[in-house]
């Protein structure tokens, strides 16, 4: 199977690399392209096909779109009709059915991937075209299983996704960057109050993964009348820390809606 990724940028380059570094497919079979060498140059060192728009267009079979939303209508200039091709697109607010009419392919799947692809650890919530058969359903697995867990939604709910898992990494590296700076204050070093934060952060998500219980319900184990938590919780309420998060990503999510109607 030929695949081309067209714009090897923050996303697009996390994809080129986690395929090959998986083995989901080799270099041989993945073809690369950008509008400017300079994001291309790192991976020709690195032994990736180099190609142009057109080529890619021509000879691969999924394609992956990861342009910028301002950058999509050159690129689909660049790309002409596609249509026995499955298109894979990371743009922010270019729907499927604009994808359709620019390539003339049917088969056609929006991601939203995050950071933590990098790793293999990331969220990709996932909208696709009624027209994907089985077959093209397994493809897509095995492309996008190298990069994190799937989750499937409706299309008009990728910009709740993009807000929410695809923005939320940066958020919650604010939140830590916030809490180490807390514990520097406090007399730790950086490196301790790094790695204490960090566990934290983990163990916390494990234990609400593992056992499933309502967040809630262990904020209430950990809080002792008239405690230590309890008063820091006191605070985060007057500090109205809780509505700030949910309007941080109620106002993502309307830019995400905004960038959809441009």
């Amino acid at each position: 199977m030929k695949c081309g990724i067209v714009g090897v940028g923050n996303i697009g380059g996390i994809i080129a690399k986690r395929l090959v570094e998986t083995g989901t497919l080799d270099k041989s079979e993945l073809f690369l392209a950008s509008r400017t060498f300079e994001r291309l140059k790192p991976f020709a060192e690195q032994g990736f096909q180099i190609s142009s728009v057109k080529e890619i267009a021509e000879k691969c079979e999924v394609i992956f779109l990861c342009v910028k939303p301002q950058d999509s209508d050159k690129m689909f200039e660049e790309l002409g009709e596609a249509p026995d091709r499955l298109i894979i697109s990371t743009m922010t607010g270019v729907t499927i059915k604009r994808i359709v009419e620019r390539t003339k392919s049917v088969k056609v799947v929006r991601i939203m991937p995050n950071i933590p692809s990098m790793i293999g650890q990331g969220v990709i919530g996932l909208a696709k075209s009624e027209s994907l058969n089985q077959q093209d359903w397994q493809t897509v697995e095995k492309l996008l299983s190298c990069l994190g867990k799937i989750f499937e939604v409706k299309e008009e709910l990728i910009p709740a996704v993009t807000a929410l898992s695809g923005s939320g990494p940066a958020f919650i590296f604010v939140i830590v960057d916030a809490l180490i700076d807390a514990g520097i204050r406090m007399g730790l070093s950086y490196d301790l109050s790094r790695r204490m934060v960090l566990e934290t952060m983990k163990g916390s998500a494990e234990l609400l993964l593992q056992l499933g219980n309502h967040p809630g319900e262990f904020r209430h184990v950990v809080t002792s009348p008239a405690g230590t938590t309890i008063e820091g919780i006191y605070r985060m309420e007057r500090e109205r820390v809780r509505g700030a998060l949910m309007k941080t990503i109620q106002d993502t999510y309307m830019r995400a809606l905004e960038l959809q109607k441009e």
